[in-house]
């Protein structure tokens, strides 16, 4: 009994992960208050090894904005405005179900009070991954994007453990990000 018991809950584990990465599903900003705002949806298409996907960043509600030369999208809010920073590198378009860090780097932010001019590189936003339940949840990471001024060394690992900092989450508008 205790075999069949561990067996179905290994089977639904397994269904439950199956589920959170395949087929279409809603990326999301998750604010402090638990209020979602849709920003891209991806496609997941299961492979023999591993989980293609494809990004789409969505046009609402971010604003283009052209900050220190550049154009941005952002949110923008009234306490902090939140710039997506498209990841300029190669990678390859893969997750498993234990490595989501590629689909991490298709969600990399600035962010920026509302009354700075131009935008700083050192005020990164990068969420970690990692899939929970049926669904993807992010939390909020520093680093510094003038990192990726320069092509890294490993494409597929351009920030270095130690030069991803651990977040103060009240510091932020948008701490997580939900992906289902």
């Amino acid at each position: 009994m205790k075999r069949l018991l561990c067996l179905l809950l290994l089977l639904f584990s397994t269904i439950s992960l199956a589920e959170s990465l395949d087929g279409l599903k809603k990326i999301y900003l998750v604010s402090t208050s638990g209020e979602l705002t849709q920003v891209a949806t991806v496609e997941f298409v299961p492979n023999n090894d591993n989980i293609a996907y494809t990004v789409s960043i969505i046009d609402k509600p971010f604003e283009n904005q052209f900050l220190s030369m550049r154009p941005f999208q952002c949110v923008m809010g009234a306490k902090q405005v939140m710039c997506h920073v498209p990841y300029p590198y190669k990678k390859k378009g893969v997750v498993t179900k234990d490595d989501l860090s590629d689909l991490s780097f298709d969600l990399l932010f600035l962010h920026k009070s509302p009354s700075e001019y131009g935008i700083n590189m050192w005020n990164g936003i990068f969420y970690k991954l990692a899939v929970v339940d049926n669904q993807i949840e992010g939390i909020v990471f520093d680093v510094d994007m003038n990192i990726l001024a320069t092509p890294p060394d490993n494409l597929d690992e351009p920030f270095a453990e130690d030069e991803i900092f651990e977040a103060d989450e009240s510091n932020y508008v948008y701490p997580r990000v939900l992906i289902k």
